[in-house]
């Protein structure tokens, strides 16, 4: 494949490609008469790291009829905890773009601490990660979300809703009927798998290792809501970005809108439901008018996004 982008990017993404044993030559963007040179490249797949409104780009968007990936995020020092973890998602990505490297799938894409054969038998574990955050009139949208989504996608879901703790065990029963998503309540060292979506305790802090296993405790979440959505979609972009994003439902209050900033100047995607669809659209419309999410839609067209967007491997907002 060819690897377009500048300097540093491109070194640190060409030697996590190579690592991952596919062969990648570099294209520097910025040399002249890019475009007419960039033409004449041979090459079985593009490997993008520049803006989306790059002349570059819209060429191979729009002529190539090769296979365009756009972006992998940033890539963590090698020898770092989050190296292998990141290394695990792009070659997710790039298996499922072109197929498995030469030398096969590298033992670096187990989890650190994971031995040969563990978990043999249970579905994958999640390669991409999204917030579903809801309040007031939540649970009713998050419910047709997850009636249209079809749960065999390669993404967990991790659902915070602000609901009174008597209500919480009653939850996985409401969103899961009629479909097909493993509704989990949180356990401690669980790790999240395709087709599961986990329920944020109320009276109980969640928060990930490194690793991605659920870690729980008795600290009280931040601000006026239980369980804080802020504190929940920052947990889940630090320990699975650049793969995971968030949809924000039906509620009353602006608890998120600061993470859901964070996370959109980060590159990720933030969705949120459409106004008229909503029961309340307090929440939601706070996010809009903080101008970071990049598409709004009833439950039913959010979750024909999603599957779109899973489907095309893409890292970047549609």
């Amino acid at each position: 494949m060819v690897l377009i982008a500048r300097e540093p990017k491109r070194a640190a993404v060409a030697a996590a490609v190579s690592q991952l044993g596919y062969g990648v030559r570099c294209f520097d963007p910025d040399q002249p008469d890019a475009l007419a040179r960039l033409q004449q490249e041979p090459a079985a797949a593009w490997l993008v790291e520049l803006a989306e409104d790059s002349v570059l780009t819209d060429w191979l968007l729009e002529h190539s009829e090769l296979p365009v990936l756009l972006g992998v995020g940033q890539i963590p020092a090698p020898g770092s905890e989050d190296y292998p973890r990141c290394l695990r998602r792009l070659y997710a990505k790039l298996a499922g773009l072109i197929g498995e490297s030469p030398r096969g799938k590298p033992e670096l894409h187990r989890l650190p601490g994971q031995q040969a054969g563990t978990d043999a038998g249970a579905a994958p574990v999640a390669t991409c990660v999204w917030v579903l955050a809801a309040s007031l009139g939540g649970p009713a949208a998050v419910k047709t979300f997850l009636d249209h989504l079809p749960a065999d996608l390669p993404l967990a879901l991790v659902y915070a809703q602000h609901i009174d703790p008597g209500f919480e065990q009653q939850l996985p029963q409401v969103v899961g009927r009629h479909n097909a998503w493993q509704i989990r309540t949180c356990e401690p060292e669980h790790r999240l798998s395709h087709g599961e979506v986990l329920v944020v305790p109320v009276e109980q802090r969640l928060r990930f290792s490194p690793e991605g296993r659920v870690q729980l405790s008795r600290e009280t979440w931040p601000g006026l809501y239980q369980p804080a959505i802020a504190a929940v979609i920052d947990e889940v972009r630090q320990t699975f970005a650049p793969a995971c994003g968030a949809v924000v439902f039906s509620g009353m209050g602006e608890d998120g809108v600061d993470a859901c900033s964070r996370m959109h100047n980060q590159g990720m995607p933030v969705w949120t439901q459409s106004a008229d669809s909503a029961a309340c659209a307090v929440m939601p419309e706070a996010v809009r008018a903080a101008g970071v999410s990049s598409l709004q839609g009833n439950p039913e067209q959010l979750a024909t996004a999603m599957r779109r967007w899973m489907e095309q491997e893409s890292v970047a907002a549609l």
